[in-house]
């Protein structure tokens, strides 16, 4: 070998040997020499190896951290919607509750328009109950007359010029009417009913109007007369309303009676007028006299006793004259308009002058 190429492998060994390389080992069981550079690079491998794992580590951390941040962002925002649900909910809630008091308020407001009527509508009802119902018309100032005394003279007057009359039919037209004129506040107007058979037609009408003179001396020349014989011929309710406005001015004017000739040919319903006027509790005119004729068609059977006879004007009308009138309505009618009866007898035709 040339000199320079062993001096240049010499220097080579020499430079290998102050670099630090490691001589070559032989392995005992191989037999072969082991490379150092090998053992470094297992000994890299591993290093290598722990390396990996710790960034395996490190990025299964980190992705462990996100997972985590992950999770608590979620949690977060759930909190956020269940929070602004809730504040959604009790906004709803509060609405709801602002709703439910406002129909609440106008249920209210309803059931108060509703029931104040009905409050006010009691208490008129308490307040009209409580006051007393208005007096009766007042009778009439007449200064100047004695009323009691003029009506008995009146009476003896009759008895001179109606002398074929009974005692009873004289007791009852006599007392009451005294009875009447003598209470200062009566608690009903007096009503007679003078019936006559076909032989007193003439007289009882003349009767009838002396006796009003002496109930009513101030208006004994225009006393408040009806006449069934003028009114027949008219409808009933027609017939009803004019004699109703009749009666109530000439009561207002001071009348104190009214004369109803054959009240039996007043038109129906005509003389269901006279149930109010008749009345023995609510009439509105409580001081006047209401003087009715009827001419019954036969004489009374003379073998009935004088209440018996009296009784059977009160048939005659009933089932006669308002037999098509509803029956409680005659009735009731009957009750105050035949509450005195005075039947009459015939006269000579020289005897009263009217």
């Amino acid at each position: 070998m040339p000199r320079r190429e062993t001096e240049k492998e010499n220097s080579a060994d020499k430079n290998g040997a102050e670099v630090g390389v490691p001589p070559a080992a032989i392995d005992e069981n191989t037999g072969k020499e082991n490379d150092p550079l090998e053992e470094n690079g297992d000994e890299l491998s591993s290093s290598e190896s722990e390396f990996v794992n710790g960034e395996s580590d490190r990025e299964k951390k980190k992705g462990l951290s996100q997972t985590k941040n992950r999770q608590q962002r979620v949690t977060r925002t759930k909190t956020r919607k269940t929070a602004s649900q809730q504040k959604n909910e009790e906004e709803t809630a509060s609405h709801q509750g602002d709703e439910d008091d406002k129909e609440a308020s106008s249920l209210m407001n309803s059931c108060k328009s509703a029931v104040i009527p009905i409050i006010i509508f009691f208490l008129v009802i308490v307040v009209a109950i409580s006051i007393p119902p208005p007096p009766p018309y007042p009778p009439p100032i007449s200064p100047g007359f004695n009323f009691t005394k003029i009506f008995a003279n009146k009476i003896v007057e009759l008895q001179s010029s109606f002398t074929n009359q009974t005692d009873r039919f004289w007791r009852i037209i006599k007392n009451r009417g005294l009875a009447h004129l003598r209470n200062a506040s009566p608690p009903q107007p007096l009503v007679l009913l003078l019936a006559a058979p076909p032989a007193a037609h003439s007289a009882v009408d003349c009767f009838a109007k002396k006796l009003a003179e002496g109930l009513d001396p101030e208006h004994r020349r225009m006393l408040a007369t009806i006449d069934g014989r003028e009114e027949r011929s008219l409808p009933g309710e027609k017939a009803k309303k004019e004699i109703d406005e009749f009666l109530m001015k000439r009561f207002k004017e001071g009348h104190r009676v009214a004369l109803v000739h054959q009240l039996e040919l007043l038109p129906l319903p005509a003389p269901l007028l006279f149930h109010s006027y008749c009345d023995d509790h609510n009439a509105p005119y409580k001081h006047v006299a209401i003087i009715f004729t009827v001419h019954l068609p036969l004489e009374p059977d003379a073998s009935l006793e004088p209440k018996e006879a009296e009784r059977a004007v009160e048939k005659y009308l009933a089932d006669e004259v308002w037999a098509k009138e509803n029956k409680d309505a005659i009735a009731d009618l009957l009750i105050r308009v035949t509450d005195t009866v005075a039947l009459m007898n015939g006269e000579p035709s020289s005897s009263a002058t009217c």
